[in-house]
């Protein structure tokens, strides 16, 4: 029997993810906005070295890749740009280094990275103390993640961060059940922030959390935190120099307080729709001279302080704006319509999350409720100062199902307890 159930587990992954890979193959050459400017980035670093953008246009890329052209053309630099996070862009030029510039290949590689964090999350299982049958089924939710299944399709960075956060979950568990790899933990911490700085807070509040109710020792703490720091400042220092600026990670970060913090957030963000989709509204009430803010880090500086404007002359909306956003994070339903299956399996995914982490705070042990406790004060803190959005929350899916399979493994040996006391052997 457990034999024909693995079996079926297999099977069924297998088609699952052989068909996401079909439509993946399909549409590879459909890349735009986001996922067009990471093929950039990637291309501009494997042709050329450097980190930035080429002299052309995203629509002609398209038509190198399909045409082929692509592999022999020499490209010119057209200048730096630091609004996306390295990581992504590393692992595509280094894709197309060895593929020769393959999209399919680049999408095969973004399958082996999620079947891989498949093995990473059996292996973060096999430090509790569950049953097979327990492991099993919490293997099969996470390869079966309708989130990751939505943007597998495309080439965004949200599946690559799941990726990062499964690794630093099993490092973290590792620590905390063995003592060991405090500096893989804090390394793949480091990783995750640059891979999608979402989730700048979370590796820093869990790990603050642990040493706080003592699980960790102060210099277990350095021991973790000081190598995710010098990864994260390695970048931030390459940014200083190159623009020739005060520390930021991306200049990315200006827009999307801006796309945070402006009038029409009360009335208009949700869930699905965060963003607003217009930096720009939070620029109209100030007054400044937009001409001294020039370039990248220009334009980031101008936001930053527009917000710090609407703020100021805005005290009255500042309660509204946060329990919005707020309401839209920790919300599971779509609050405007998305239909489709995969959807639908996400909204599933979410509630039942949620009911698990209420459960795990009620009954968890003290790391777990650290655990929770570190995603929800992490979310909250980077949609207060930013906004929220189901995408961007789509890695932290890789925790949300440890609990959903931790809780329910507590839920039946509860019930297993219940029954032994009516009926004693």
């Amino acid at each position: 029997m457990k034999n024909a159930i693995k079996l079926l587990f297999f099977v069924t992954i297998s088609v699952i993810l052989g068909y996401n890979f079909f439509l993946a193959h399909q549409m590879k050459y459909d890349f735009e906005g986001d996922a067009s400017d990471f093929i950039h980035l990637g291309t501009s670093l494997a042709k050329t070295g450097k980190y930035g953008h080429l002299d052309f246009q995203d629509s002609s890329l398209r038509t190198e890749f399909e045409t082929r052209s692509i592999v022999d053309k020499q490209f010119e630099f057209k200048g730096h740009s630091t609004w996306r996070p390295p990581v992504w862009p590393i692992i595509i030029a280094a894709a197309f280094l060895v593929s020769g510039y393959s999209l399919g290949f680049l999408i095969l590689i973004k399958f082996c990275l999620f079947i891989l964090g498949g093995y990473l999350f059996y292996r973060t299982l096999s430090y509790f103390k569950l049953s097979e049958n327990w492991i099993y089924l919490g293997c099969f939710l996470y390869l079966l993640n309708p989130a990751w299944q939505l943007y597998s399709r495309v080439f965004l960075s949200e599946p690559i961060t799941l990726f990062f956060m499964t690794w630093f979950i099993l490092s973290l568990v590792r620590l905390l059940k063995t003592g060991k790899g405090k500096v893989l933990n804090g390394i793949a911490g480091g990783l995750l922030i640059l891979c999608h700085p979402y989730s700048i807070f979370l590796p820093f509040v869990i790990w603050g959390g642990l040493w706080i109710f003592r699980s960790i020792s102060l210099r277990s703490l350095l021991l973790i935190s000081v190598p995710a720091i010098l990864i994260v400042f390695s970048w931030i220092s390459r940014n200083m120099i190159v623009f020739d600026s005060k520390p930021f990670i991306t200049t990315s970060a200006g827009a999307v307080m801006a796309k945070g913090w402006n009038e029409k957030v009360p009335e208009l963000h949700t869930n699905t729709k965060g963003d607003l989709a217009d930096e720009a509204l939070v620029l109209k009430a100030y007054d400044q001279n937009t001409k001294e803010y020039n370039g990248h880090t220009g334009s980031m500086q101008l936001y930053q302080d527009a917000v710090k404007h609407f703020i100021q002359e805005n005290p009255d909306l500042i309660i509204p704006i946060i329990t919005t956003k707020l309401a839209s994070a920790f919300n599971p339903f779509p609050e405007t319509p998305r239909p489709g299956i995969l959807e639908t399996g996400r909204v599933i995914y979410q509630v039942i999350s949620l009911l698990a982490m209420i459960i795990l705070l009620l009954k968890g042990s003290k790391n777990i409720r650290i655990l929770i406790g570190g995603l929800l004060i992490s979310t909250m803190l980077i949609t207060i100062i930013t906004y929220s959005g189901f995408r961007f929350r789509m890695p932290q899916t890789g925790l949300e199902i440890l609990f959903i399979t931790l809780a329910g493994y507590q839920i039946t040996n509860y019930r297993k307890s219940i029954a032994l006391s009516k009926n004693p052997v």
